[in-house]
């Protein structure tokens, strides 16, 4: 009886003992475990922020780097809150170095473009493309499945013939697939086509430009200063200069806005806005003169000139649109790579 509660008891003490054995073994276990991983934890840290600093400091495009950038999704820049990612940004440089190289050896036209004329470009596009999908939005414009394949089926009729022809190609002067061009390439170029159509189309659009035109021409009719005028609203080249076109004779102008200005006198205004294919004119001819020149002949024959200026109402177009629209854009960035935007977004205040 004795021996055998003896028995028992020895039995639960070695059964306690093997039970507090594993304890210390399990905790040891997520000792090592705990240290591990917090290790590895570090090493991560450490790894990823050391391919922060190379895609933000030194904007580097090896592999290691653009890998963090894609785990982690980091923007090269910002356009309106929306992101341009780094691996984005690195794939269009390859692309657009591959085009430089096959040009240099093809003697095309990009062979001659810096390193900082690459990084511009594609900044450009891509801020550009975001801009296009802005507008599409807001006017309800899609790429359809049916807009691609024409595109797709006109380039192959025109420049390749073949699929396969178009895939070497595309490969060879950007080192992408057909499928990667279509959507970096093709669907932007189709939203920008659609866009353009729809806002040309716009009666509304036009309609607005010429009342707005007309309130100026107004102004300008009651006393404003022509040269203010055209600084403020003039939206081509001469508007820096106060409107000041120079001396021009005939056919060195498009017909409508020659003969509004030949039908002026000298420092006469037009009481009407002057519609050309380019948009409407707020236009007034300062000067008028005659003088005998020499023809392709040698025969002397009599030139008319008038010296004129203008305040140019654009109208509504795409390009207008994407300018207005990158003028206003919140554009950020990130890494130290040459900024294309940093003058526009000096004249804007930003």
């Amino acid at each position: 009886m004795y021996l055998s509660s003896a028995k028992q008891w020895l039995e639960k003490l070695l059964a306690k003992l093997k039970v507090a054995k594993l304890n210390q073994l399990t905790k040891n276990q997520k000792v090592f475990l705990s240290g591990f991983f917090g290790f590895f934890g570090l090493v991560l840290l450490l790894s990823l922020a050391f391919g922060v600093y190379r895609a933000y400091a030194k904007v580097k495009t090896d592999r290691f780097t653009v890998a963090v950038a894609t785990v982690l999704r980091l923007p090269i820049a910002k356009v309106n809150g929306e992101r341009v990612l780094y691996s984005d940004y690195v794939d269009d440089l390859r692309a657009i170095t591959v085009m430089r190289d096959y040009d240099k050896a093809n003697n095309g036209q990009a062979a001659s473009l810096t390193d900082e004329n690459l990084t511009d470009q594609v900044l450009f596009r891509q801020v550009n493309n975001i801009l296009i999908g802005e507008l599409a939005r807001k006017n309800n414009v899609k790429a359809e499945p049916s807009d691609i394949e024409k595109i797709k089926s006109g380039i192959l009729e025109k420049d390749f013939k073949t699929i396969e022809n178009a895939r070497k190609a595309i490969m060879d002067r950007y080192g992408w697939t057909l499928e990667v061009f279509e959507k970096k390439v093709i669907v932007p170029f189709v939203l920008q086509s659609k866009l353009a159509e729809k806002i040309k189309a716009d009666p509304s659009a036009r309609e607005a430009l010429r009342v707005k035109a007309q309130g100026v021409l107004d102004q300008v009719s009651g006393g404003a200063d022509f040269a203010a005028m055209a600084q403020k609203y003039g939206e081509d080249g001469t508007a820096a200069k106060g409107g000041e076109l120079g001396w021009f004779g005939k056919g060195e102008m498009v017909p409508a806005f020659e003969n509004a200005a030949f039908a002026l006198k000298k420092g006469e205004l037009s009481p009407v806005l002057v519609e050309s294919p380019y948009g409407f004119h707020i236009l007034q001819v300062e000067d008028t003169k005659t003088e005998k020149v020499k023809d392709e002949k040698g025969k002397a024959v009599s030139k008319s000139t008038v010296k004129a200026r203008h305040i140019l109402f654009m109208f509504p177009s795409i390009d207008k649109e994407l300018s207005a629209n990158l003028k206003n854009a919140n554009i950020k960035i990130y890494s130290r790579v040459h900024n294309p935007f940093a003058e526009l977004l000096k004249q804007a205040g930003k």
